[in-house]
């Protein structure tokens, strides 16, 4: 479970934003959106099940979600995706002179295990400058511990971690400096620090809908599935598209095929991961409600609609995400998807009955249905908006304290919370 992320200098975002899905005591609505969880060192607190951040094009919003993504890949991929001089990957604002120059900030709060963490890295394009973190299994803080490079001497410190942390100083030598500690551990089997890894490499997910990359397959293989053809089915049955069922059909590709038709550049890829070996290829068919007669097939590829083809892409990751409780970040959620359909999806997350391990989705929007459609909470709405210097500013609907009796879209799309696009003379040709 995500509570709070933080970061600074990244791509758009210069200063320090926070973004947090802690719950309001002041907002009594929606008693479904809110996971209810007892930490130590936490009483009375509750959590959200997502949130919501809208904003003009090119104020940020995607960033806030890439400065996450590139957390999650940094500690997933740093100790085996990243060779000794490789550059770290890390993006600092390039819009002043200071910033370019100064490392980038990232710390996350979150729940794995039952236990709460506070991971942080600050990072430049070629080296990690400092690096922590902190358990609170029992409400007060252990230091599991702490690395900070130190210019002058050229080496890295690493502070006096707390007794309850199993140390293993050969570790530490084998931690580059473009490498995090937290990806190093696990590859050598360290209990502790896998249990925290593993947080981000499994119940951390990214979709973004706009990629080519969101691909049907998965949710095809879980069709074949007994225990989610009828799931699935009624999703499809439920949107008004016009699917009254669905047949997948799945084909064994041989070595020697795959040899013959992919492109060289994408074999030397795959061969360079490991010898290739025999694939199938998945041919969907839905088939659509028809005026007298049988449901008629149309060719998947090219009669159905771009929604259609999204939404069922979409349906596998979806019950996947409520199955498992993860974290799931959605970048441009509305992408080829009606506001009504979008809303329909973003309740099936936010019902307790569907959502019992209590999974979290937060994504990026230009949708206004959500606001007032009693679906999201006040708290759950947050906003993005470039400023003058071109900087990216993330704050809550909170910090207005819109009236109960206020219609929110009418005043988002009339410019009351700001992160709208400003044309005073219109568009000129």
């Amino acid at each position: 479970m995500l509570i709070e992320f933080k970061t600074t200098n990244f791509r758009s975002i210069r200063e320090e934003q926070t973004f947090s899905l802690v719950a309001s005591n002041a907002d009594k609505e929606l008693s479904s959106c809110l996971i209810e969880r007892k930490l130590p060192g936490l009483s009375n607190v509750r959590f959200l099940k997502g949130a919501a951040i809208y904003g003009a094009n090119a104020s940020g919003k995607s960033n806030v979600i890439e400065a996450l993504h590139f957390l999650s890949r940094f500690v997933t991929r740093s100790a085996t995706r990243i060779q000794p001089g490789d550059p770290t990957g890390a993006e600092p604002f390039k819009l002043d002179r200071d910033s370019i120059k100064k490392p980038s900030e990232f710390e996350i709060t979150f729940v794995a295990d039952d236990v709460r963490y506070v991971f942080g890295v600050s990072v430049t394009p070629e080296k990690v400058i400092e690096e922590y973190l902190v358990a609170y299994p029992k409400g007060l803080p252990q230091r599991w511990y702490h690395r900070a490079f130190n210019a002058k001497k050229n080496i890295y410190e690493w502070a006096k971690p707390s007794t309850e942390f199993k140390q293993d100083k050969s570790l530490q030598e084998k931690t580059r400096e473009n490498s995090l500690f937290l990806s190093v551990g696990p590859q050598f089997n360290h209990e502790q620090l896998t249990g925290v890894f593993n947080w981000f490499k499994k119940n951390l997910k990214f979709i973004r809908l706009a990629d080519a990359m969101l691909h049907p397959r998965y949710t095809a293989e879980l069709i074949v599935n007994p225990a989610h053809h009828d799931r699935i089915l009624n999703l499809l049955r439920s949107a008004d598209i016009g699917v009254a069922d669905a047949k997948i059909n799945e084909t064994e590709v041989s070595v020697e095929e795959l040899k013959t038709n992919l492109p060289p550049s994408v074999l030397a890829k795959i061969e360079a991961e490991g010898p290739l070996k025999p694939a199938k290829t998945v041919e969907i068919n839905l088939m659509h409600k028809a005026d007298g007669i049988d449901p008629v097939t149309l060719d998947y590829d090219t009669e159905e609609s771009n929604g259609t083809r999204r939404y069922f892409s979409l349906i596998g990751p979806w019950i996947d995400i409520l199955e498992h409780g993860y974290t799931v970040f959605v970048d441009e959620i509305e992408t080829s998807l009606h506001p009504n359909l979008v809303k329909e999806l973003i309740k099936l997350l936010l019902c307790s009955k569907n959502n019992p391990k209590g999974a979290q989705i937060v994504f990026t929007t230009h949708n206004p249905v959500l606001l007032d459609g009693a679906v999201l909470r006040r708290d759950q709405i947050w906003f993005t908006e470039k400023t003058p210097a071109n900087t990216t500013h993330l704050y809550p609907l909170t910090d207005y304290k819109p009236r109960n009796d206020e219609v929110l879209a009418k005043g988002y799309l009339a410019g009351r919370y700001g992160a709208i696009p400003y044309f005073p003379e219109g568009l000129k040709l």
